[in-house]
């Protein structure tokens, strides 16, 4: 289990983050660009500071000393100057890495070539390459940021296998809503302006369609942008499924 209580951010004197939830399970993190996804993601993770409390499996995140359970994606977990291979070696010694099932990952996305370094990978690439790695552990909880982002179509839904086949919790923060349909079985939070709304079955999220007001029939009710807004079923409207971004599905609205 994540859980945060009052969990705050602050960068450059201004607070991003303020929040508290709980989430047991496999969880997308979805929000606009700018909303505070990957540093809420970051504080989790335990890489950055933070004030109030966050926890996995009731382990305060700051007084953990060993996360080896724990495996993730974001590049401050990785020495770049290095060569892929010597990153693959560094986590079979500190991982429970699964090299065989690494390699077939990398050899399915066409990134084998263990001599580059990874700062000579692209952005797509080196996205597959820190996905592959966090999700060929045997770590329980994967912390996974936008394991989409500068990925062709294809690849994605390779990504999408790996995360779902990978840890029995997870964390896995995107803004590519397209991407919602092949993970029905994991849960959603919403992020919007540093605050956290939900969770909610994701096959709820998708069918919905969102309305200005509080509904007493909503899935989910969040404020955003000075008001308050309910994502419902059965209504006539582009539901979240059928739309591309979550800044798309505010838009009409302001």
């Amino acid at each position: 289990m994540i859980e945060a209580k009052d969990l705050r951010v602050t960068f450059k004197g201004k607070e991003v983050i303020n929040t508290t939830f709980s989430t047991e399970g496999k969880c997308l993190l979805l929000g606009p660009n700018g909303s505070g996804k990957t540093t809420l993601l970051r504080a989790i993770a335990g890489v950055i500071p933070y004030k109030g409390s966050v926890s996995i499996d009731g382990q305060e995140v700051r007084n953990m000393r060993n996360m080896v359970y724990v495996s993730t994606n974001l590049p401050e977990a990785f020495t770049l100057g290095i060569t892929m291979k010597d990153v693959i070696d560094l986590y079979s010694e500190i991982k429970d890495l699964d090299q065989s099932l690494l390699m077939g990952k990398l050899k399915d996305v066409g990134i084998d070539d263990l001599s580059k370094k990874v700062h000579e990978l692209s952005t797509g690439q080196s996205i597959l390459f820190r996905t592959a790695i966090a999700t060929s552990t045997n770590s329980k909880l994967i912390l996974i940021d936008e394991p989409f982002e500068n990925v062709d179509l294809s690849k994605r839904k390779k990504v999408a296998i790996w995360i779902k086949e990978s840890g029995e919790e997870g964390l896995v923060v995107t803004h590519e809503l397209e991407m919602i349909h092949m993970f029905e079985d994991f849960r959603v939070l919403l992020i919007l302006d540093g605050r956290t709304f939900g969770p909610v079955k994701a096959k709820d999220l998708i069918s919905s369609v969102l309305v200005e007001g509080v509904d007493p029939s909503s899935v989910l009710t969040v404020e955003a942008y000075g008001r308050k807004f309910s994502f419902v079923k059965n209504r006539e409207g582009i539901k979240v499924a059928d739309s591309d971004s979550l800044e798309r599905i505010f838009s009409r609205y302001l």
